[in-house]
């Protein structure tokens, strides 16, 4: 839903179409659109969050929520709900809410993500109630890989994309850095709906009657940022057709193609953008397609298989579309056609869309879907790259590794998986910027658990990198027991094989046979790695990423930049 769309919405006092998205919103949500009191609209939603009152009702600090603690928040007086892994303290929205207080109570005190996109899915929640932001729910895992005692830093690197997109602020609070601020126009009060109404290029707006500047951001990004122009090319063989698309270096694309009615689909992402091309093909060829990204040069090569062996004139007729800002994402079915096991209690997914071929962006994720119960569960998943499968399975586009839960929902499910079922995934998502690694020569790489995933990915990249060539990549990977270390065979012979590859283990529960490091992620125990290994950090030619539980992130974050190290230098891979 856009900004204006959004404030008529709540200056009319009314939640658009609501009635009409979902045969499961309630009676009283039809008739509740008119029910807000005089001085309850959106700019005195606005207002309240800017007076400096703290919405959250605990001290704006973000922390883990557990669902057990989140079931508890469920009155008018005390009312929390998570949406998509957030927690909100919706206690003093609950009077501004379009739809009647009765109606957003339905989701308090549990995740009401579901019911959130069955009666308004378009509705952007995070500037809403960004001001009521209590933490993240916590999801299942059991691997604790921080002290406790440490502290979480307040960092823009630790919010999920989301929030840093669509805002509604006032004053100073520019929280969109993408778009610079324009000049201020002052516009009557009559004229402010026609304004809402005709233009989105209006982002500063003076309101008679009111103290203070409204700012409204769109959602724009800065002409650099769209996406170059597409080139491709295109080679055969008597027996394969291959379409090559070239996207320019460090450009990170991803891409899924598919046969559709006779012609090849190629859908191109690149930093949030899709483009596609459409071929017409000359001739027939198969359903099975095979793609493939060389993320150093950009280029992606799409290979079909033709139907009949021979020679064509021509390819057919190419058509490039313009770039789209991506909006929503493809959600795939997935068969899984390879499972093997990893440690005791995580396996590997060896995976194909249904239909087409899918490369993901280098350190990108997936969102994994399942309906169990009548409840939808999602969980973020980025696959691994063929050099981590001993058992490479050439049909297989996406390997997820998943660490299996006794007590989880999703994960239990998606490891009874049998060969030959299929699951739901969407994507690609993240933020990750290969560019930022251009002149990378020293990665630094903080590692927990299944955090290890887009890691992987980012080690093979770099050291099969030729220009320039990477000096070192320093892993710290922290586990719980030695058995829960994955893949942990490949790493050793990966270090043997190259000496700019150095592996470190940190185990929290190791067992007496265990020689190599013990602890916790902690500004103790960084440092004297750190300083026993003779690691010098210098912003020109290094970098340093960290995934895994948020807690571990968080302290693994307030370490580095208590090291020196500039945020501008670190990416936190964060699902």
């Amino acid at each position: 839903m856009s900004i204006r769309k959004l404030l008529c919405c709540f200056i009319c006092n009314r939640c658009p179409d609501s009635r009409d998205t979902s045969s499961n919103v309630s009676h009283e949500a039809k008739n509740n659109k008119n029910y807000l009191k005089s001085g309850n609209g959106l700019i005195d939603w606005i207002r309240l969050g800017n007076s400096g009152v703290d919405l959250t009702g605990v001290g704006g600090r973000v922390r883990m929520i557990h669902p057990s603690e989140l079931k508890q928040h469920n009155t008018k007086n005390d009312a929390w709900l998570a949406i998509r892994g957030r927690v909100y303290n919706i206690t003093q929205y609950l009077p501004f809410h379009p739809g009647g207080a009765e109606e957003l109570m339905r989701g308090a005190g549990r995740d009401a993500t579901e019911l959130f996109d069955k009666i308004h899915p378009w509705i952007n929640y995070d500037s809403l109630l960004v001001k009521c932001l209590v933490g993240t729910l916590r999801v299942e895992t059991q691997d604790i890989f921080f002290d406790a005692n440490d502290s979480f830093p307040e960092s823009d690197l630790l919010l999920p994309s989301s929030i840093t997109q669509d805002r509604i602020v006032i004053r100073n609070q520019l929280t969109n850095y993408t778009t610079p601020p324009r000049k201020k126009r002052l516009l009557p009060e009559d004229d402010f709906l026609d304004a809402l109404n005709t233009s989105l290029e209006l982002e500063e707006l003076s309101l008679p009657g009111y103290l203070g500047t409204l700012k409204i951001f769109k959602r724009e990004m800065p002409p650099e940022d769209v996406p170059p122009a597409l080139f491709y090319d295109w080679e055969q063989t008597p027996k394969h057709l291959t379409i090559a698309v070239y996207t320019g270096p460090y450009s990170n694309p991803g891409a899924y193609s598919r046969i559709a009615e006779g012609n090849l689909l190629i859908e191109v992402t690149i930093n949030g953008w899709l483009q596609t091309i459409k071929v017409l093909l000359e001739e027939t060829v198969q359903e099975h397609l095979r793609t493939k990204v060389c993320y150093h040069s950009g280029k992606i090569e799409i290979t079909a298989y033709k139907a009949e062996s021979k020679i064509w004139k021509s390819c057919g007729e190419i058509t490039v579309g313009s770039p789209n800002k991506i909006t929503s994402h493809k959600i795939l079915e997935y068969k899984v056609i390879c499972k093997k096991v990893l440690t005791h209690d995580s396996w590997m997914l060896a995976m194909a869309p249904r239909t087409g071929s899918i490369v993901l962006p280098l350190g990108h994720h997936v969102k994994v879907h399942q309906t169990i119960a009548g409840s939808e569960y999602v969980r973020s998943y980025t696959p691994v790259n063929n050099y981590w499968d001993e058992e490479i399975v050439n049909n297989a586009d996406i390997r997820l590794a998943v660490k299996r839960y006794d007590n989880g929902i999703l994960s239990p499910m998606l490891t009874s998986l049998n060969l030959g079922e299929f699951v739901k995934a969407a994507g690609p998502y993240g933020t990750f910027q290969l560019h930022r690694l251009k002149s990378t020569r020293i990665m630094y790489l903080l590692a927990a658990g299944t955090g290890i995933t887009p890691m992987l990915g980012l080690i093979t990249f770099m050291l099969t990198r030729s220009n320039p060539k990477c000096d070192h990549i320093h892993l710290l990977y922290f586990n719980k027991t030695e058995k829960d270390i994955m893949f942990h065979d490949k790493m050793i012979a990966l270090a043997n094989e190259d000496k700019r590859f150095n592996v470190i283990h940190i185990l929290s529960n190791a067992g007496e046979t265990w020689k190599g490091r013990k602890g916790r992620i902690s500004a103790k125990l960084l440092p004297e790695i750190f300083g026993e290994h003779k690691i010098d950090y210098d912003e020109d030619t290094s970098f340093a990423c960290v995934c895994g539980p948020k807690e571990f992130t968080f302290i693994s974050l307030n370490i580095l930049k208590g090291l020196g190290v500039e945020e501008s230098f670190i990416h936190v891979f964060i699902g």
